[in-house]
C-alpha cells in the first residue's frame, strides 16, 4: 500500500506519497532526462528500458533539450499518456554554483507545467527532480519543486510528487509542513 498525504489547494490537489512511480496512472510522467534525449541513469533509465525501441526512436527526432528545459512525447508501456522530459542540474555541494543549480532545478518544474498546460495535462506525476543521481539533498529539492506546485496546483486536477523512500517521502512532508502549512 502508498503511503500518501494530500492537500486540496484552490482547484486542484497535491499529493506527496511513496509508490512505484511507474506504476501510476496520470496523463504525464516528468522524466529526468540526459541533454541528448537518450537513456540517462536511475528513473530515466527506468523509463527507456520500461519504453523500449519507441521512445528512443522518438526522441532521436528531437533537438538536444537544455538543462531546465522539458520536452513532451508519448509514453509507449508506461501508465501515462506522455513523458514530460527535463534536464536536471548537478548538485555542486553548495559551492559558488549552488544557487544557480537551484534557479535551474526549479525551472524544471516550471518548464514541466508550462508543457501541461499547453497540451491540457489535468494529472501530472514528478518525482524527486535533481535528488535521485543528481545528489540534490531532498530537504533543498522539496523546497525548490514545492514552492513551484503550491502555487501551480490550481491549474491542474491533481499533481503527485512520488518519492522511491519512505525517508525522502518524510524530508518532503517535513518542508511541506514547515514552509507551506501542509498537513
Amino acid at each position: 500500500m502508498a503511503n500518501r498525504t494530500g492537500a486540496e489547494t484552490g482547484m486542484g490537489q497535491l499529493q506527496l506519497i511513496c509508490d512505484d512511480i511507474l506504476t501510476i496512472e496520470a496523463d504525464a510522467l516528468v522524466c529526468p532526462a540526459h541533454k541528448h534525449l537518450i537513456r540517462g541513469r536511475g528513473l530515466s533509465a527506468q523509463v527507456y528500458d520500461r519504453a523500449g525501441e519507441a521512445l528512443v526512436s522518438e526522441c532521436s527526432q528531437l533537438p538536444e533539450c537544455a538543462v531546465g528545459e522539458a520536452c513532451i512525447t508519448g509514453a509507449p508501456n508506461l501508465p501515462v499518456r506522455y513523458l514530460l522530459h527535463t534536464v536536471t542540474p548537478q548538485w555542486s555541494s553548495g559551492d559558488q554554483w549552488g544557487a544557480r543549480g537551484l534557479e535551474q532545478l526549479r525551472q524544471c518544474y516550471e518548464s514541466a507545467l508550462a508543457l501541461a498546460r499547453q497540451h491540457g495535462l489535468p494529472r501530472l506525476l514528478f518525482p524527486a527532480l535533481g535528488a535521485g543521481t543528481n545528489r540534490f539533498p531532498h530537504e533543498l529539492a522539496a523546497h525548490q519543486g514545492l514552492e513551484v506546485l503550491h502555487d501551480a496546483v490550481r491549474d491542474f486536477a491533481l499533481i503527485t510528487v512520488c518519492l522511491r523512500t519512505d525517508p525522502a517521502l518524510g524530508a518532503w512532508r517535513a518542508v511541506d509542513q514547515r514552509f507551506f502549512g501542509a498537513g
